[in-house]
Formats: structure tokens, C-alpha cells, sequence
């Protein structure tokens, strides 16, 4: 009797052993099945920071790439204008810089005409130089040829507004000394003056008008494409106040001649009256 006692409590305990073991293996897995849930949720969101990450450099990386062929395309366009920029600059007169040759003294002015009066050399002398290269002035003696030979001139510059160049010129000139019907006095005159001659000089210029860099940048393609043209007219606050679907329609308004205009807008000289014009940006 005692034994099949000791062997039912016998029973009982291994029955509750297993029942913890069993127990203790649901814990544990459910323990695990919580790691495992939180390291999938963990990996989850390390995927999807990833992918945003990835996303944002590829975004980035797009926008540098649209940014350097941006800027290619702005240096290339600047480059194949440079010329029309160059004589545009000279027609401004603004932003110069100077070089003495031989001191190698650096000036930098305003204007062209600050510069002249400062340096004691010919207006002409600085565009010359800035548009040819010349460090001789031969404007000078252009300008007392056609003088002399009774040639109608506006202003000492006139000579660069030529389709010849002013060495070109100047040897149309001398050589119109001698095919004109002048007389023998006149043209020994002439032949004696020392005004004849080119004038050593020892600066040379260069540009520096960023002013108009930038704006030949914003407005360049508009600028050099035919067709019309829409042109806003802005208030004293910065404010469109009317934008005009054409030149004419904007020459119209402001009751100006068209060639003003153009010659306004072409040299960044936006200031009209009260009021500022300037080439329209919307729907080109």
C-alpha cells in the first residue's frame, strides 16, 4: 500500500516537473519570439533609413549632376558670346581695371571716364586697347586724318565703330592722302605733323564689369533669340506692375523710341522715369 502511495506522489511530481519544463519552454519561446519580432522590427527600420538615405544621396547626386551641366551650359554659352560681351562692356564703360607696364602698378575704377580723367589718357585710347589689344594709340592719328581730309567724325571713339580695324584705317587714310584732290600744301602738311603718328603708351586695360556678367547670365538667350520678347516693367518696390507681350507694346506704354529701348535692355540700363524695365523670365 505504502508503495503504490510513494509511486502516485512519484507521479504527481514528475507530472508538475514537466508541466514547469513546459512551462519554462513556453516562456522561453515566447521570449525568443518577442527578440525575434523586435530585431525584425529593428532590421525593418534600418531598411527603410537606408532606403531614405539612398534615395536623398541619389537625389543629390542628381541635383549636382543637373548642377554641373547647368554650369557647363552657362560656360559654354558665356564663351561663344564672349566677343559681343566684350564690345557690350566697352559700350557700358563701367568696371576697369589698369596696368601700368611698366611699373606693373594695378588701378581699378568706376568708369572708363574716372579712369581717363585719373590716368591722363584718351577715352579712346582705353576702349582701343581693351577692344584690339593695341598699346599703341592710334585713335589720334585716325581722327586727324579724317580731319584733315575733310571727313565727317561724332567723337574720338567713332573710329572703332568701323568695319576695319584702326591699323587697317589708318593705312586707308594714308593712302587717301595721296589719292585725294588736295593740294600740295594741304597734303605736305599733313605728311610734316607729328599727329600723323601713333602714340607710344604704357597701360593696358581689362574689364571688370560683373555687373554686367550677371545680367548677360539671366538674360543672354533672351537677349540673342529673335521673335518677341516679353518685357516687365517693375515699380520702385520691385513690384511687376505690367508685363508687355512685345517690345513695340512696351515702347508704346512708355511713349520711347524703340531703339532706346532695345539699347536699354541690350546694356543693362533698366532704369526708365520712375520705373525699371527688364526682360521677362515667364513662359520662354
Amino acid at each position: 500500500m505504502f508503495k503504490k502511495l510513494f509511486s502516485l506522489i512519484n507521479k504527481k511530481k514528475q507530472t508538475e516537473n514537466l508541466k514547469e519544463v513546459s512551462n519554462n519552454i513556453e516562456v522561453v519561446n515566447a521570449e525568443n519570439e518577442v527578440s525575434i519580432a523586435e530585431i525584425n522590427e529593428e532590421k525593418l527600420e534600418t531598411d527603410k533609413l537606408l532606403k531614405v538615405k539612398i534615395n536623398e544621396d541619389s537625389k543629390k547626386d542628381a541635383e549636382e549632376i543637373i548642377s554641373k551641366e547647368e554650369m557647363d551650359n552657362v560656360k559654354k554659352f558665356l564663351q561663344e558670346n564672349e566677343e559681343y560681351i566684350k564690345n557690350i562692356k566697352i559700350n557700358r564703360g563701367r568696371g576697369i581695371r589698369a596696368i601700368d607696364l611698366y611699373s606693373e602698378e594695378v588701378l581699378e575704377f568706376n568708369t572708363y571716364k574716372e579712369c581717363s580723367r585719373k590716368l591722363k589718357v584718351p577715352l579712346s585710347y582705353i576702349k582701343e586697347n581693351l577692344k584690339y589689344g593695341h598699346t599703341d594709340y592710334m585713335g589720334s592719328a585716325i581722327n586727324y586724318l579724317k580731319e584733315s581730309l575733310g571727313e565727317s567724325m561724332e567723337d574720338e571713339s567713332e573710329y572703332l565703330n568701323s568695319n576695319k580695324t584702326p591699323i587697317e584705317l589708318f593705312n586707308y587714310l594714308n593712302d587717301k592722302i595721296f589719292s585725294n584732290k588736295i593740294s600740295e600744301e594741304k597734303r605736305e602738311e599733313i605728311l610734316s605733323s607729328d599727329k600723323i603718328e601713333p602714340l607710344k603708351m604704357h597701360y593696358k586695360f581689362e574689364c571688370i564689369d560683373k555687373e554686367y556678367d550677371d545680367y548677360f547670365t539671366k538674360y543672354g538667350t533672351i537677349i540673342k533669340r529673335g521673335g518677341n520678347k516679353k518685357i516687365e516693367l517693375v515699380n520702385q518696390k520691385g513690384e511687376v506692375i505690367e508685363v508687355f507681350k512685345s517690345l513695340v507694346s512696351c515702347c508704346d506704354y512708355l511713349n520711347k523710341d524703340k531703339n532706346e529701348i532695345t539699347y536699354k535692355l541690350k546694356h543693362g540700363y533698366n532704369k526708365v522715369g520712375r520705373y525699371e524695365i527688364r526682360y521677362s523670365l515667364r513662359n520662354i
